[in-house]
């Protein structure tokens, strides 16, 4: 059986006006918006993973749940991919940040990144909201 690549994914939002934002960044070829992801390496947890990739590609951090929101997976090139799905809430937006001379970040209603998003994320927006309200 071929090996499941390991990859970790994270959701960073804030409340503002008592409505949640999601704070999506473009594709590196700038083309489409996706939330911070990449690659759990070797010896790495999926969640501090997550939290690498939100600060690289996003300029972000913050508070990440302990537990993911779930998981899903994927094939890409005919590689298996496995993806955790973290929420985070956001404490810190940075102006420059790694990844900001090849990405743009926004901050997005909840309803406009769910039409944004790739199908495999897009349950996991209400599966955190859900979870913020209980």
């Amino acid at each position: 059986m071929a090996r499941i690549h390991q990859q970790a994914a994270v959701i960073p939002y804030r409340i503002r006006n008592a409505h949640v934002e999601v704070a999506l960044v473009t594709t590196s070829d700038g083309k489409g918006w996706v939330v911070p992801k990449g690659s759990v390496d070797a010896g790495e947890r999926p969640r501090d993973a997550a939290i690498r990739e939100a600060e690289e590609e996003a300029g972000l951090k913050g508070v990440v749940a302990r537990k993911p929101l779930g998981r899903y997976l994927s094939v890409k090139r005919n590689e298996r991919r496995r993806t955790h799905v973290f929420a985070m809430r956001v404490t810190a937006v940075r102006k420059r940040w790694l990844e900001d001379h090849i990405r743009r970040r926004r901050w997005m209603r909840l309803g406009e990144a769910r039409r944004r998003l790739h199908k495999d994320l897009q349950p996991f927006l209400p599966q955190m909201v859900a979870a913020l309200n209980s």
